[in-house]
C-alpha cells in the first residue's frame, strides 16, 4: 500500500467520527427544530387565536351596553355595525382555530361555537329590542306633542274665565277698601261677589287640565311599571272631576273643553295610552338590560373556557422545550466523545506515520530540490527505494538532476555561439554602440563607438571603465566643443542626460563632425547607447536653412509691393495666381490730397518724396490696422476697399471703412501740424470718398504681368465721391450710410450728379463716431418686436424736439392707462 492508499485509510478512519458527530448532530437539530415546529406552528398560533378571541368577545360585550343609549336610527345603526363587524372578526378568528389539528375543531364544535352562537344571538335579540324601542320612543314622542297641544287649546278656552275673575277679585279687594259704602255700592258687591263664584269652576277646571298634562308626562318618565300603576290613580279621578266642571261651564267653554278631555281620555286610558307604552318600553328595557346581563355571563364563561385552553397551550410548550433540551444535553455529550477521540486519533497518525516518515523523506528530498534549485547540480540525493510516491518522486529527482547537467553544459555552449555572433554583429555596425550597467560600468562597445569618442586618438576604452571616466577623457582631450572652458559643468549635464534620458540629442565635436546620441534604459537599469555620424545630415541642413532665409528675404521685399491681406492669401494658399475674378459686395475707399500740384511746385523733389512718403506710410498703417485691403497708390491718391479677400461681412465691412476715414481724418491734422513746424508753408488737405456696391475683384492682366484690383460702377462712384467731397472732410453713399448710422453721426448732403448713373445720388458727410460725440449728443435707438424709437437730437429743431416729446407723453399715457386695466 502506496502513500496515497495509507493516508486515505486515515482520513477515512477521521471522517468516520465526523460523520458520526455530524449525524448526532442533525438529530440533535431535527429534535429540536421538531419541538420548535411544533410550538411556533401550533401551540403559540393556537394560543394567541384563543387570547384574540377572547379579546374580541370583551369588546363585542362592552360595545353592547352602548345601544341603550341610542335615541336615533343612525345611532343605531352605527353603534350596530361596530358590534357586527366585532363579531366577524370572532367567526374568522374560529374559522383559523379550525384548522390546527381535530381536538381543537372538535373542542370549537362542542364548546365554543355554542356559546359563540348564543352570544350572537343576543346581540341579534338585543338589537331587536332597541329598534322596538326606538319605534315606542317615536311614538311617545308624537303621543307627548299631541299632550301638549291639548294642554295649550284647554288653557286658551279657560283663560278667558281666569282672567275675568282676577280682575273681579281685584275689583272686589279695591271696594271693600272704601269707606262709607252706600247701599248701591253694597248691592254692586254682591253682584260681584255672585260673578266670581261662577267663574270659580272655570279656574278649578284649568288647575285639572294643568294636572293631567303633568300627570301624564311623569307618567312617560316613570322608572317601573308599578310607579305608572301609582300615577294612574289620581290621574282618572281628575278626568272623572273635570268631566262633572266641564258639564257647569258656559255653553262655548264647555263645547271647546269637551274635545281636549276626550284628548286627554284617549292619552290616559285609550287603546294607545302613555301609562301602556311607557310600560312596553319599560318592558322593552328591562329585556334589553336582562341580556346585557347574559352576554357579560356568556363573556366569563368563554373567557374562563379559553383561559383553560391557553394554560393548556403552554403546558405542552414547556413539555417540548424540555423534551428538545434533553435531546440536546445527549447529542452534546456525543459530539464531546466523538471529538475527543477525534483528536486522539490524528494526533496517533500524525505522529506515528506523518512525522516519523512521511515528513522525514520529504524534508530530505526538499533539500535536494532546493539545492538544486539554486544551481548546485551535484548536491547529494536521498536513495531511492520503498516503493511508495516519496521513492519514485526521488527516482524522478536523480533522472531531473542528470537532464539539468546535460542542458546547462549544452546551454553554455549555446551562450557562448550567440555571444560570439552579437559581438560580431555589434563590431560590424555602422553606428556606435555601447552598454553600461546599472552602475554605469561599461559592459560592451564596439571599435565605431570608440572612433566616434575618441577620433584620431590613441586611447583605449575596456569593459568595466566607468562611464563619468570615459566621457572626461573625451572631454579632456578637446574633443567636444560644448565642453571647452566648462569640462566639470559639461560632465554634470551629461551624467544628467545620461540617468535621465529622453529625446535623442546632438553633440557638436572637434574637427566639424557632428554626434546623435540616442540613449534607453533597460528593465534591468542598465543604459544602451547608439552613437551615429549626422554630420553630412548637418551640412545639408545648414545649405537650406541658407536658401531658405535668402527665400524669406525675397519674399519679405516682394511683400512691400503686395497688400498684407493679398501676399498672406497668395503664401498661405489660399488664393491661385492666375486671371480670375469674382461679383463682391464690397465698401471702396478713395482719398487724395487736395492742392498737392501747387505743393509740388514749392518743394524739392527730395523733400516731396519723403513728405509724401511720410503721408503714405501713415495712411496705410491706419488701413492696415483696421484691416482694409490696399489696392494702389496713385501719385498721392490712395485705393482701398473692405470685404476681400477676407470679409467680415458687409455691415461690419462698411464699419471698418468709415472707422478708418475718421483715423485717417485725424491723424492727417497731427501730420500737419509736424509738417507746419518742419517748414511747410501750406498744410495738405485731403478728401475721401466712400462707397458700398457691388465690384468685380480678382487679377487683372496678362499672363506674365498682373495686378490684383478691383472695377465696376461701386469703385467709380467711390471716385466720384472723393472728387465732390470738401477739403478735409468725408463723403459716403447712402448705401454705405445705411450700414453704419447706428455708430456713427451722420449729416446729409445735397444729392450730386454723377456720371454714368441716371439718377441723382444721395450723399452723407460723416461727423465722427457717437462714441466720441460726448454725453447727450448721441442719437437715440431702441428697437423692440412692437416698438421701435430713433431720435437724432442733435438733427432737430425746436419745433420738431418739442412735437416730439408730445409724441412720446402721449404714448407714455396710454401704456400706462392700459396697464392700469390691466
Amino acid at each position: 500500500m502506496g502513500v496515497r492508499g495509507r493516508l486515505l485509510l486515515a482520513f477515512l478512519a477521521i471522517s468516520m467520527f465526523s460523520l458520526i458527530a455530524a449525524g448526532s448532530g442533525f438529530f440533535s437539530l431535527s429534535q429540536v427544530g421538531s419541538a420548535l415546529r411544533i410550538i411556533t406552528e401550533q401551540r403559540v398560533p393556537q394560543a394567541i387565536s384563543w387570547l384574540e378571541l377572547s379579546r374580541q368577545t370583551e369588546r363585542v360585550v362592552r360595545a353592547a351596553p352602548a345601544m341603550l343609549l341610542v335615541n336615533t336610527e343612525n345611532e343605531r345603526s352605527e353603534v350596530s355595525a361596530r358590534i357586527a363587524f366585532h363579531a366577524a372578526q370572532i367567526d374568522s378568528i374560529l374559522e383559523h382555530i379550525r384548522n390546527f389539528s381535530p381536538e381543537e375543531r372538535e373542542l370549537k364544535e362542542v364548546q365554543i361555537s355554542a356559546l359563540v352562537r348564543r352570544l350572537n344571538g343576543n346581540i341579534e335579540s338585543l338589537d331587536l329590542r332597541i329598534k322596538e324601542r326606538l319605534s315606542i320612543s317615536t311614538q311617545k314622542a308624537k303621543l307627548i306633542r299631541k299632550l301638549g297641544e291639548a294642554n295649550k287649546v284647554a288653557l286658551r278656552a279657560l283663560s278667558p274665565g281666569a282672567r275675568v275673575l282676577g280682575a273681579q277679585i281685584v275689583e272686589w279687594n279695591r271696594g271693600a277698601k272704601t269707606e262709607g259704602e252706600s247701599i248701591k255700592k253694597l248691592d254692586e258687591q254682591v253682584a260681584l261677589a255672585g260673578s266670581i263664584i261662577g267663574l270659580i269652576p272655570q279656574q278649578k277646571a284649568a288647575v285639572l287640565v294643568d294636572s293631567l298634562h303633568n300627570n301624564l308626562l311623569n307618567i312617560t318618565t316613570a322608572g317601573t311599571a308599578e310607579n305608572v300603576d301609582v300615577l294612574m290613580f289620581p290621574l282618572t279621578s281628575s278626568l272623572e272631576e273635570l268631566s262633572e266642571i266641564a258639564k257647569g261651564l258656559p255653553e262655548r267653554a264647555k263645547r271647546r273643553l269637551a274635545k281636549q278631555i276626550k284628548v286627554f281620555e284617549d292619552l290616559a286610558v285609550g287603546p294607545k295610552n302613555l301609562p301602556q307604552i311607557r310600560k312596553d318600553e319599560l318592558a322593552v328595557v328591562a329585556e334589553a338590560e336582562e341580556l346585557l346581563v347574559t352576554n357579560l355571563q356568556l363573556s366569563k364563561f368563554l373567557t374562563d373556557k379559553i383561559n383553560d385552553f391557553v394554560q393548556s397551550a403552554n403546558t405542552e410548550i414547556e413539555e417540548s422545550n424540555l423534551q428538545a433540551a434533553a435531546v440536546q444535553k445527549f447529542n452534546n455529550n456525543v459530539l464531546i466523545g466523538v471529538v475527543i477521540l477525534s483528536l486522539v486519533s490524528s494526533f496517533l497518525i500524525v505522529w506515528l506515520y506523518v512525522g516519523r516518515n512521511l515528513v522525514a523523506r520529504l524534508t530530505a528530498l526538499s533539500d535536494s530540490m532546493l539545492a538544486i534549485a539554486g544551481g548546485n547540480l551535484r548536491a547529494p540525493l536521498p536513495a531511492p527505494g520503498g516503493g511508495d510516491e516519496i521513492s519514485r518522486m526521488a527516482e524522478a529527482l536523480v533522472v531531473f538532476r542528470d537532464t539539468a547537467i546535460e542542458v546547462e553544459e549544452s546551454n553554455l555552449r549555446e551562450i557562448e555561439e550567440a555571444r560570439r555572433r552579437l559581438v560580431d554583429a555589434i563590431e560590424n555596425s555602422s553606428e556606435g554602440f555601447a552598454f553600461y550597467d546599472s552602475q554605469d560600468r561599461l559592459v560592451i562597445c564596439n571599435t565605431r563607438y570608440r572612433d566616434l569618442l575618441y577620433p584620431d586618438a590613441d586611447i583605449k576604452i575596456e569593459p568595466g571603465m566607468a562611464f563619468e571616466s570615459i566621457i572626461r577623457t573625451a572631454a579632456e582631450n578637446g574633443h567636444i566643443v560644448d565642453a571647452e572652458g566648462r569640462i566639470d559643468e559639461w560632465v554634470a549635464d551629461r551624467l544628467k542626460l545620461h540617468h535621465n534620458p529622453g529625446e535623442p540629442k546632438i553633440q557638436r565635436r572637434s574637427g566639424g563632425q557632428w554626434v546623435m546620441i540616442t540613449e534607453r534604459k533597460t528593465g534591468d537599469g542598465g543604459t544602451v547607447a547608439i552613437y551615429s555620424d549626422i554630420t553630412d545630415l548637418k551640412q545639408r541642413e545648414e545649405d537650406l536653412t541658407k536658401k531658405s532665409n535668402a527665400l524669406e528675404q525675397l519674399s519679405n521685399q516682394l511683400a512691400k509691393y503686395l497688400s498684407p491681406q493679398v501676399y498672406d492669401s497668395i503664401f498661405s494658399g489660399g488664393q491661385e495666381v492666375k486671371l480670375v475674378s469674382q461679383r463682391k459686395r464690397l465698401t471702396v475707399f478713395f482719398s487724395d490730397l487736395a492742392g498737392f500740384t501747387d505743393t509740388t511746385e514749392r518743394l524739392e523733389s527730395e523733400d516731396l518724396t519723403r513728405l509724401l512718403n511720410h503721408y503714405l506710410t501713415e495712411m496705410s498703417g491706419i488701413a492696415v490696422a483696421h484691416g482694409a485691403t490696399i489696392d494702389k497708390y496713385v501719385g498721392d491718391a490712395i485705393v482701398i476697399f473692405f470685404g476681400d479677400p477676407e470679409t467680415r461681412g458687409v455691415k461690419e465691412d462698411a464699419l471698418a471703412c468709415v472707422t478708418m476715414a475718421i483715423a485717417m481724418r485725424k491723424r492727417m491734422k497731427e501730420l500737419n501740424s509736424i509738417w507746419t513746424d518742419s517748414g511747410l508753408e501750406k498744410p495738405l488737405q485731403c478728401r475721401m470718398g466712400i462707397n458700398t456696391g457691388v465690384c468685380t475683384v480678382g487679377n487683372f492682366g496678362s499672363e506674365d504681368r498682373m495686378d490684383y484690383t478691383i472695377i465696376g460702377g461701386g469703385v467709380n462712384l467711390a471716385a466720384r465721391l472723393e472728387t465732390a467731397c470738401p477739403e478735409n472732410e468725408i463723403l459716403i453713399s447712402y448705401e454705405t450710410y445705411a450700414h453704419v448710422k447706428d455708430q456713427i453721426e451722420c449729416q446729409e448732403e445735397e444729392q450730386i450728379e454723377v456720371k454714368g448713373i441716371s439718377h441723382p445720388v444721395s450723399t452723407h458727410r460723416v461727423i465722427d463716431l457717437y462714441e466720441n460725440l460726448g454725453e447727450g449728443k448721441q442719437p437715440i435707438r431702441e428697437k423692440m418686436p412692437h416698438v421701435r424709437i430713433e431720435v437724432d437730437v442733435n438733427l432737430m429743431t425746436a419745433s420738431e424736439r418739442r412735437e416730439a416729446l408730445a409724441m412720446l407723453r402721449e404714448a407714455t399715457e396710454r401704456l400706462s392707462n392700459l396697464d392700469e386695466k390691466a
